[in-house]
């Protein structure tokens, strides 16, 4: 059983979402008697059900599926479990050649046919399906439901298959909930990245340069920058060497590594005119490992610790790209670091130290939580090298957490192929969780690619290798970091931080004085010389997110002084140019989160 099945199995609220669904298809099938219906299971925060039908639905007809599903729920109708041959479910759904299919499945694996029935045969709303349940005991249980969108879906997944369509809903036990849940929903679009990246000017997607191909635009750019600069500021204090590597290499590479057999569905392949095999790099660590390689190594050079922020390459499946979330380039702020044995805990110490300093910057510090990302023993053929190196890196690892005093849980199959690691899980500002920074302690690699060092007694040994990322994906870090502050970003993130807004036109040389200033400074900043009223430029940066405006009129140019407005609303008349100034760069360097 899956992860997310047995979260579900466990979820109080499944045999309610579960009924919910099935009451969705009851009122589908009556709505549009020629549909097939195909199946649909309770998912994390709701239920979905997909159906084979020509005609088209969209959000616009939900108000009368709604309806008549109240009408279903407020009959209170029995749901009633029983058993079926495989011969006999054939007969049922004859005419349904999906749930045949799934039959012919539920045969293969052995397994009993399981049916459910709501209602009885003749009544006016009645249904019998496949099911493996559970249910609750009538639809009258179903206090409080929505349905919440429509896509479309292929069958099974596959492009092959025909397209489907999925409608989703969710279902609580009482009204409270199920408004406590649209209302999260509401803001969960207010703050959706795809959405504030394209008012914000951060990122575009180009249909000529490809899906899953994110642009940033300049102020896109700052940010990521900022990001990565921070990053570099904290991995130098702790010896890291920057080094550069190039997108593709040969099928070899990845063969000797593992990716090739373990990953190589998800690999861009690319043909040179000599017909030699290539693909696109889906991680840089094969590459550094060939840097190591290079020269023969004694215990005095180690640790040797490599870092680049670089892009890696993964095909994913296109119906699986969303936003910067998923896409077929990601950047990585990528780090190897060779290490003996000996050093191997102490320098997985100093990658949590980066790590905690930066995630504590953005506020995110008392919000982490740190899962133990573990092999899965139940399916090792997934995995490389032998029981004793992976039983030696795991206790490693938890070693690391004791040492750092870190609360982990366990995650069972979330390993590496490669290695175990501690993986840095943080909740956004809607409580959702995502995972940002890891470390890996890998004693494969290394092996795989015969890397040696010469140790003091002159022997031959082989090198740990610790893979570790502080953004992790930067496409996917910056969808986070987008979401988490609804666009707000901290002073130091803040593509514009000063917009200076002259209330007419005698007020913009003055203006122009003060942006020039202001960069000298090294604070970003720029005048809003636009025929407009002083409320409208106040809006427009306002929707901007803009920290800082500085309102000039005459008597800011006449004392030299700014009226500053915050983006909050504050404001902060008659204020010193050069002691703002110097307030405002405080505030920067030092990264605080707060405004003034």
């Amino acid at each position: 059983m899956t992860k997310v099945k047995e979260q579900l199995k466990n979820d109080p609220l499944m045999p309610l979402r579960h009924t919910a669904e099935h009451v969705l298809h009851m009122a589908m099938q009556e709505l549009y008697p020629s549909l097939k219906k195909v199946m649909g299971p309770p998912i994390e925060d709701g239920f979905y059900f997909d159906f084979d039908l020509d005609t088209k639905v969209s959000a616009d007809d939900f108000a009368k599926i709604e309806k008549l599903m109240q009408e279903i729920i407020d009959a209170d109708l029995p749901v009633k479990h029983a058993e079926s041959s495989v011969e006999e479910a054939k007969k049922i759904f004859k005419d349904n050649e999906y749930k045949i299919d799934t039959v012919n499945e539920i045969a293969q694996r052995g397994e009993s046919v399981t049916l459910y029935e709501i209602g009885k045969k003749g009544d006016k709303h009645c249904d019998l399906d496949l099911c493996a349940g559970p249910h609750a005991k009538s639809t009258g249980e179903v206090k409080a439901f929505k349905l919440l969108s429509v896509a479309g879906a292929y069958y099974k997944g596959s492009e092959k298959n025909k397209m489907l369509t999925r409608i989703y809903g969710t279902a609580f036990s009482d009204k409270k909930d199920l408004d406590d849940y649209i209302k999260k929903q509401e803001e969960a679009k207010s703050r959706d990245h795809r959405k504030l990246g394209k008012e914000l000017d951060l990122f575009v997607f180009s249909d000529l340069v490809g899906s899953g191909l994110p642009l940033f635009t300049p102020k896109g750019t700052i940010i990521r920058k900022e990001l990565e600069n921070f990053v570099k500021a904290l991995q130098d204090k702790h010896g890291y060497q920057t080094v550069l590597i190039p997108h593709l290499a040969k099928k070899e590479l990845y063969e000797t590594s593992g990716h090739w057999a373990k990953y190589g569905e998800n690999m861009f392949k690319v043909i040179s005119h000599d017909k030699e095999e290539f693909s696109l790099k889906p991680m840089n660590c094969p590459h550094h490992t060939q840097i190591y390689a290079a020269r023969p190594r004694s215990y005095r050079d180690l640790p040797q610790r490599y870092a680049e922020v670089t892009a890696v390459y993964r095909c994913e499946k296109a119906g699986e790209l969303l936003g910067l979330s998923r896409v077929y380039m990601l950047t990585q702020d990528d780090a190897h670091v060779f290490c003996t044995e000996e050093q191997a805990i102490d320098e997985c110490l100093k990658v949590y130290d980066i790590i905690k300093t930066f995630y504590a910057a953005l506020g995110f510090g008392m919000n982490m939580r740190v899962r133990m990302s573990l092999r899965d023993p139940k399916t090792p053929e997934k995995y490389l090298g032998s029981d004793e190196q992976w039983d030696k890196a795991e206790n490693m690892m938890r070693e690391v957490a004791k040492t750092a005093q870190l609360d982990v849980y366990d995650g069972i199959g979330e390993a590496a192929f490669y290695a175990p690691k501690l993986d840095f899980m943080a909740y956004d500002a809607l409580g959702r969780e995502w995972q940002l920074a890891t470390i890996q302690l890998d004693f494969n690699q290394p092996a795989r690619f015969g890397l040696e060092y010469t140790d003091k007694d002159g022997t031959k040994k082989t090198p740990v290798m610790i893979h570790r990322a502080i953004l992790g994906s930067v496409e996917r870090f910056m969808s986070v970091l987008i979401e988490h502050f609804a666009g707000a970003f901290p002073v130091w993130l803040a593509p514009v931080q000063v917009q200076i807004i002259p209330i007419a036109e005698k007020h913009v040389d003055y203006g122009q004085k003060l942006v020039q200033l202001l960069k000298e400074k090294g604070l970003r900043a720029e005048i809003d010389d636009h025929n407009e009223t002083m409320q409208s430029k106040i809006r427009a940066a306002q929707v901007q997110k803009i920290p800082y405006m500085f309102v000039v009129g005459d008597r800011e140019m006449e004392n030299n002084q700014v009226s500053v407005r915050l983006r909050s609303g504050e404001s902060y008349n008659a204020q010193n140019v050069a002691d703002t100034i110097d307030k405002l760069n405080a505030i920067y360097l030092t990264k605080s989160l707060n405004l003034w």
